[in-house]
């Protein structure tokens, strides 16, 4: 199986290199597909990575402080998600956190460098394969054999580069972005005025076509009571949403699930 290890700029590069040597020591029947040079990625892409990123079938990204807003990390991200499912193109975060991510790369799974985050990566890895896969036995073993490996590798690069303090994004950018995915999951929550009206207006025309006594009434009447505590809910929610969800919603409430035959033997009652 082939996976295309991405790349961009020379911390991110030799990350790549790391996890490019590490990977078919685990997983022998994986082959990493892997530009050595920033120059070759330029000119040849057209004849060469364009091929390997339509036949790779899992991309891991090498994501770093200095690339995060890499062009050619997004082109290569892009191309992925087209020939693949996203849950198999996967950003690596190394030094950095979701928390950092913008634009393209928040719509993937990422994998932050830590030994649980790399082992579920290599699980996933490891199911791509199919009939020819490692049991999970075999699997934990060999990560526990090879992870020391890459640890000590990566954490060695890692080290030997100057850590800039501060945040990835600024705290306007973070904002920014809060305040629309609150807009975005709050507008993706609503219930839609027109279809809340036919609701109700549908519930309350069963309703009164049922207590007119037409077909097994008493037991449609019933249906509707248990239903009733849900619809009443999403009512309550929205009534004030529209003049005309307000005034279905005073009819929903007055509604009795009685017969006028059950009605008018409760009149009759005299006491």
């Amino acid at each position: 199986m082939k996976v295309f290890i991405s790349w961009s700029g020379p911390v991110s590069k030799r990350l790549a290199e790391a996890i490019r040597d590490w990977l078919p020591g685990v997983l022998q029947l994986v082959t990493p597909y892997f530009t050595p040079a920033d120059i070759e990625k330029g000119g040849r892409w057209a004849s060469d990575i364009a091929k390997e990123l339509s036949s790779s079938e899992l991309g891991i990204l090498c994501i770093t402080r200095d690339n995060i807003h890499s062009d050619w990390i997004l082109f290569e991200a892009g191309a992925l998600s087209k020939s693949l499912d996203k849950s198999f193109v996967c950003p690596i975060l190394f030094g950095i956190n979701n928390a950092d991510l913008a634009g393209p790369l928040k719509q993937f799974q990422t994998t932050e460098f830590t030994k649980t985050d790399f082992h579920k990566l290599i699980t996933v890895i490891n199911g791509r394969l199919g009939e020819q896969k490692l049991p999970v036995k075999t699997l934990d073993s060999v990560f526990e054999k090879w992870w020391p490996d890459l640890e000590e590798r990566i954490n060695e690069i890692l080290s030997s580069i100057t850590i800039v303090d501060g945040p990835v994004r600024n705290d306007r950018e973070v904002l920014d972005e809060i305040l629309l995915l609150t807009r975005s999951t709050r507008q993706a929550s609503r219930l839609p005025t027109k279809a809340l009206e036919e609701l109700l207006e549908s519930f309350i025309a069963i309703h009164q076509m049922e207590a007119q006594e037409i077909g097994g009434y008493e037991q449609s009447l019933d249906l509707l009571k248990e239903m009733s505590r849900s619809v009443r809910f999403i009512a309550r929610k929205y009534k004030d949403e529209s003049s005309k969800i307000s005034e279905l919603y005073e009819k929903f409430e007055a509604l009795t699930y009685q017969t006028a035959s059950q009605i008018q033997e409760e009149e009759d009652v005299p006491f």
